[in-house]
């Protein structure tokens, strides 16, 4: 395996000396699909995952969601964290929710098998900004891929109910409470790397093989630059927006390096992430074609920091209400502690002094 990294990297070394140029548009290409879109929308959660993972986050969820998510998805109640972070955040926050979350909960491989399968989508700020406004000039069409990322998610979390939560419990992959804004900043960096790197091999290999096959290369290996490509070919909405919408739903080489990487070592095997991604595939697909001759409703594109911010905080309010619950539980049980404590002494030095009478009076 070492070895073939070896080759793997004189042939990209020789390959960027070949297309210098090819290489540096994708590089900048890339670089401006992470910082327009992917970026702002990813950092908030990135930023608040201890909070969304932790500990008291696994018991609000539990409280607040379990009587629904128990029965209608067959998933505890502490999984609800990473479907809603999967949901509202996409790839890489939401398979990295899911590993923290099966972690600190106990879940089974299987069934953080099944979180990291149906909630590995897109961010939606993505979906709406990136590629309806971005690359398509309609925000409609983004609207159209949001509801069908988000039909596909809760049909795959239906279907899936009969899926055995198989496999050892997820050991613990190291969670740190304390990790915030640099933990954050290293987290949407290492996405940008990701993106940069895939873009770049696809743009390679599509100038040497060029053509249809030169866009299907892009669209297996980097999704941002496939879009953009599928886009540009002037193909007729009822046929583009369920391509679309199945690449998006496949998401790439490059979204499932990133997801796979947080998640191989808590157990997730490649060959069930990757089934996954392909019946998401159909049903995106299915459901962008089911809506495209209904009635248009105009909703503006969202701002992608604040859609995410808000989402953040959203998913934050039940936490802050089970940290503070805690805190003040613990601070009474402390004062009761205190109180205990003050009556045995008090009740020890009411013998001493029997004692002393006692001894007088003898």
């Amino acid at each position: 395996m070492k070895r073939f990294k070896w080759v793997a990297a004189l042939v990209m070394a020789g390959c960027l000396l070949m297309m210098p140029e090819v290489a540096l548009n994708a590089a900048r290409e890339a670089m401006t699909s992470w910082a327009s879109s992917v970026a702002p929308a990813l950092f908030p959660f990135m930023a608040l995952m201890p909070l969304l993972t932790c500990d008291d986050a696994a018991r609000a969820y539990e409280a607040l969601l379990g009587r629904i998510v128990r029965p209608l998805f067959r998933l505890p109640g502490a999984a609800a964290p990473a479907v809603l972070t999967g949901m509202a955040a996409g790839s890489p926050a939401g398979a990295m929710a899911a590993v923290r979350v099966a972690s600190a909960s106990g879940l089974r491989r299987g069934q953080l098998e099944r979180l990291v399968i149906c909630v590995g989508g897109l961010s939606p700020a993505f979906l709406v900004s990136g590629i309806g406004v971005g690359m398509l000039g309609s925000a409609a069409d983004g609207w159209i891929l949001l509801r069908a990322q988000l039909g596909a998610q809760f049909i795959l979390l239906l279907a899936t109910r009969g899926m055995r939560a198989d496999g050892p419990s997820v050991p613990d992959c190291g969670i740190d409470a304390a990790a915030g804004v640099g933990s954050a900043v290293g987290s949407v960096l290492g996405v940008c790397g990701y993106m940069m790197l895939f873009n770049i091999i696809g743009a390679i290999l599509s100038a040497w093989t060029g053509g249809a096959a030169g866009t299907a290369l892009l669209c297996l290996l980097d999704l941002p630059s496939g879009a953009q490509a599928v886009a540009k070919l002037g193909l007729a909405r009822e046929i583009r927006l369920p391509l679309l919408a199945a690449m998006s739903g496949f998401g790439g080489l490059c979204i499932a390096a990133q997801n796979l990487s947080a998640c191989t070592r808590a157990g997730v095997r490649p060959s069930r992430y990757f089934a996954g991604r392909i019946a998401g595939a159909g049903l995106m697909s299915g459901l962008a074609a089911l809506q495209i001759h209904l009635p248009e409703v105009r909703v503006e594109a969202p701002a992608a920091l604040p859609t995410a911010a808000l989402a953040v905080c959203a998913l934050a309010i039940p936490v802050c209400f089970q940290t503070i619950r805690n805190f003040l539980l613990t601070k009474e049980n402390a004062q009761k502690e205190l109180l205990m404590e003050a009556k045995k002494g008090e009740k020890a030095q009411d013998i001493v002094d029997e004692r002393e009478r006692a001894n007088n009076i003898m």
